[in-house]
C-alpha cells in the first residue's frame, strides 16, 4: 500500500502498516536521504551468513534479521547475551532508539522460559542522516547488532527455547515496516555459535559506555525546561585536548522532546545548541537529558560516551 504524505513528515510512525507476507508488514512513502557517516559493523554480515535462524526475506523487507546468542553452555544463576543482527540492503537504513525528528525506533521483544530475564537493550552508536526538509534522523546503514544480557534461573535444563521478535522501519527512497519472529534452542552449536560470538564481541566493542569525566568539563546555559513550551539550551564541552570531530545524539526518553541540534567545535571548545520541551508522561518529570557524545579521530574511528545533561 502506497501512502501519500500530505503534510506529515517523512516516515511518520502514526501510519498503519499493511500485511504483505509472513513475518513482514510494509508500507511505502517517499524518503530520499543523505548519509552523514557509517558505523563499523560491515564485516559481520559474511560471518553470520552461517547462522540458521528463521529470518525475513531481504527482498521483502530490505532488512535481513538473524538471532544471535553467545552461550556455549547455560549455567544456573549465570548470564549470556541474546539479540538480533539486522542487515539492511545497500542504501537502506534502520533507526536508533531515538529515531530523530522523524522515523520509528527499532524494537526487540524477548520471549523467554520462566526464570530467564532480559536486561535493558543495548544500542551501538548510531549515525546521523538528513531527510527531506532538513529533518534529521539517527540510525544504522550497515549491519548492526541489538542485544541484551539475559540472566538464568538457579536451575537450568537444555535445550532452552527462546524467541526474539524484531520490528523495524527501513528507509531508502521509500520506507518499509518490517518484522521477524526469530526462534532458536540454546545453546547454539558449531558454526552458528561461532558466528554469533563474533557478532556479539564486536557489538560489545561499540556499545557506548559512561563518558570519561577526565576528558572534558561540561556546562549548560539556558533552561530550566518549563512544564509547557520549549526552551533553547546550549551544552558547552571544554575538552582537555582537541577532540577531533564531535557528534551529539540526544536520547530524551518518553518525557522529553529535543530538536534543532547543532554542533560546532573550535579547538578545545564544543558548543551544542538544541531546543527541548516536555511531553505528557505518567512518570516523574525528567531532571536530565541522557545523550551520546561521539568523538571521531583522524583515522575515522568513533568513540562514544554517555552523558547526562542537567535541564533543571
Amino acid at each position: 500500500m502506497t501512502l501519500k504524505m500530505g503534510s506529515r513528515p517523512p516516515c511518520d510512525p502514526t501510519f498503519q502498516d499493511a500485511e504483505s507476507g509472513p513475518g513482514n508488514n510494509s508500507f511505502a512513502v517517499r524518503l530520499p536521504k543523505v548519509v552523514i557517516g557509517k558505523p563499523h559493523f560491515g564485516w559481520i554480515g559474511g560471518a553470520l551468513a552461517l547462522v540458521m535462524a528463521v529470518a525475513v526475506a531481504a527482498e521483502e523487507s530490505h532488512v535481513r534479521a538473524r538471532l544471535v546468542a553467545d552461550a556455549d553452555r547455560l549455567q544456573a544463576g549465570g548470564s549470556f547475551h541474546l539479540g538480533v543482527l539486522l542487515e539492511p540492503e545497500p542504501g537502506w537504513h534502520v533507526y536508533w532508539r531515538n529515531p530523530g525528528e522523524a522515523g520509528l525506533a527499532t524494537d526487540l521483544v524477548f520471549d523467554l522460559p520462566d526464570g530467564f530475564s532480559a536486561g535493558e537493550l543495548q544500542w551501538p552508536t548510531p549515525v546521523e542522516f538528513e531527510q527531506p526538509g532538513g529533518i534529521i534522523g539517527y540510525g544504522y546503514e550497515e549491519p548492526v547488532v541489538l542485544a541484551a544480557a539475559v540472566t538464568t534461573p538457579e536451575s537450568v535444563g537444555a535445550p532452552v527455547p527462546v524467541t526474539v521478535t524484531a520490528s523495524w522501519l527501513a528507509c531508502k527512497d521509500v520506507c518499509v515496516l518490517g518484522s521477524a519472529k526469530l526462534e532458536a534452542e540454546l545453546p547454539l552449536k558449531g558454526a552458528e555459535l561461532a558466528a554469533s560470538k563474533m557478532a556479539l564481541e564486536r557489538w560489545l566493542e561499540v556499545v557506548p559506555i559512561a563518558l570519561d569525566p577526565g576528558l572534558l568539563d561540561l556546562s549548560v546555559t539556558g533552561g530550566p525546561v518549563p512544564s509547557a513550551g520549549a526552551v533553547e539550551m546550549v551544552a558547552w564541552l571544554n575538552w582537555k585536548a582537541e577532540p577531533g570531530r564531535v557528534e551529539f545524539f540526544p536520547d530524551p526518553g518518553p518525557g522529553l522532546k529535543v530538536g534543532g541540534v547543532r554542533t560546532r567545535t573550535r579547538g578545545t571548545l564544543t558548543r551544542i545548541d538544541f531546543t527541548i520541551s516536555r511531553m505528557k508522561t505518567s512518570g516523574a518529570p525528567a531532571e536530565s537529558l541522557r545523550s551520546l557524545i561521539v568523538i571521531e579521530d583522524e583515522r575515522g574511528k568513533r568513540s562514544a560516551g554517555i552523558a547526562d545533561i542537567d535541564i533543571d
